[in-house]
């Protein structure tokens, strides 16, 4: 990219939450808590591609036995935001910069915290989930069928900020953002997503916190 800025009305920001936004992942945090089968072999068997991560999630989504209120307790207790977000988010907002989350966890989690953080007028993708004390329900609106890795398929967000926008920047950190981050015009990574960028040799601008992004998205814009 070089030192070429980016036109505001030209730009769109797609975000990872679970480990980007929050300050750990809240899906993980829920399955730790009140799973009651071996969710971690699952999450295993989609990490060697033995299964995809839709039928891991929908299998590790039934294990899950809590009902919303205690859940969402849980969650307002026990999850963070990582400090600096909350800043750039404004600062999109004030200057008409459209930011979306797009996750490929579960869905009401995000819905539960960005509304305790109050944040909730951030547009986001995720699975559909519904607490449940009998296991939790899930289902896949973003789904697409010959999508490789995610069962919200991020590359598909991209494709229609891409065609809105012109100029799509992803941020993230996990496994689920490695076929995005090969699009995107400008890739923040770190962690996991860093790892992989790295092996591939995707472009990137590696990160740790959010003023980082903050500093560097002003220097385009």
């Amino acid at each position: 990219m070089g030192g070429v800025p980016f036109k505001v009305m030209d730009l769109a920001i797609l975000v990872d939450f679970d480990g980007t936004i929050a300050s750990s992942d809240a899906s993980y945090a829920v399955l730790k808590k009140f799973a009651k089968d071996d969710w971690l072999a699952v999450e295993e068997k989609a990490y060697a591609h033995e299964i995809t991560i839709l039928d891991a999630l929908k299998v590790q989504a039934t294990m899950i036995k809590v009902g919303p209120e205690e859940a969402s307790r849980f969650l307002r207790e026990t999850m963070g935001i990582r400090p600096g977000f909350r800043e750039f988010a404004e600062w999109c907002r004030e200057n008409e910069i459209y930011l979306e989350i797009c996750s490929d966890g579960f869905g009401w989690t995000i819905e539960i915290l960005l509304c305790y953080w109050n944040l909730d007028w951030i547009p986001w993708t995720s699975n559909h989930t519904v607490p449940d004390r009998n296991g939790w329900k899930i289902s896949f609106p973003y789904r697409k069928e010959d999508c490789p890795i995610n069962a919200n398929c991020k590359c598909s967000h991209f494709e229609r900020l891409k065609e809105n926008h012109g100029k799509v920047l992803f941020i993230g950190d996990g496994t689920t953002d490695e076929c995005v981050s090969k699009r995107a015009d400008l890739v923040f990574a770190r962690d996991k997503l860093l790892e992989i960028c790295i092996k591939e040799g995707t472009d990137c601008i590696p990160w740790d916190r959010w003023d980082e992004i903050f500093n560097k998205v002003k220097d385009l814009v």
